[in-house]
């Protein structure tokens, strides 16, 4: 072939390439953006973080779910209708494991102070409510109780902390008996245990374990008048699953060094 027909083939190749190559990106793109909504919905950005947190829970974490073979609705993947998950909190990483083993987006109630700046696009795509156990928390229950009614999930670990020492079960705020309450949702109860210990909540994150979350059990307080005896309900639950001593003091000293340590 002449010289000068390879060079138009050549380029005429390039320019077929191009073409394609700009044709094909979009798809592509738009592909990996459907796959990552599908995960566990809510848009690719959640899918994506879902995604990071599943690899870190099966490489980093070993992450094993107890009971967790037959959910009950509305805790399954494609399930609608609202619920709420409780659990003890032993870690930071307690929110990704147990996103990872829920395949419905979760929407935690947080303590402001915990939410590390660093994770504010997670926060953000996640929906988290920050709770400062304030007067304002009244507003964030309304909006709690609405998404719960909307059909959605809403997520606490009502020690409003981390526990530390590790393996106890600190006392529950009452909020988490009155959501469950004004809500007249199905409240999903989990154990955590065997998370790494670490002097921050973020250090967690990466460090080794072979962490557990255990199904204790499904608990209906529509029924329950007073919101104490809710929030005592699910504390017993999850103490008598894990067997773990009760302290009864409060890890919450706001405006002090305990919790604020956590952060």
């Amino acid at each position: 072939m002449p010289l000068p027909s390879l060079a138009i083939v050549i380029v005429a190749g390039i320019g077929v390439w191009i073409l394609l190559w700009m044709w094909a990106i979009p798809t592509v793109t738009d592909r990996i953006r459907t796959a990552l909504d599908r995960r566990i919905g809510n848009g690719p950005l959640v899918g994506l973080i879902d995604l990071v947190s599943c690899t870190l829970a099966r490489t980093r974490h070993h992450v094993r779910f107890v009971g967790f073979e037959d959910l009950p609705s509305p805790f399954r993947h494609g399930d609608i209708g609202g619920g709420i998950v409780v659990a003890n909190h032993t870690a930071g990483v307690d929110p990704f494991i147990v996103q990872t083993g829920i395949r419905r987006l979760i929407r935690w109630m947080m303590w402001a102070e915990m939410m590390d700046p660093r994770f504010d696009f997670a926060w953000k795509a996640g929906q988290a409510l920050p709770v400062s156990y304030g007067s304002q928390d009244a507003s964030t229950l309304r909006k709690a109780v609405r998404h719960v009614k909307n059909g959605g999930l809403i997520g606490i670990f009502p020690e409003g902390a981390i526990a530390r020492p590790p393996s106890q079960i600190r006392p529950f705020q009452p909020g988490v008996g009155l959501l469950a309450r004004l809500s007249k949702a199905p409240v999903l109860v989990l154990w955590i245990h065997d998370t790494p210990y670490t002097e921050t909540a973020s250090g967690a994150i990466f460090k080794r374990s072979h962490s557990i979350v255990e199904l204790v059990g499904i608990v209906n307080l529509s029924d329950e008048k007073v919101p104490a005896t809710a929030t005592a309900i699910l504390r017993d639950a999850i103490a008598d699953r894990s067997g773990w001593p009760r302290n009864d003091e409060s890890i919450l000293k706001i405006g002090g060094t305990e919790a604020a340590a956590d952060s």
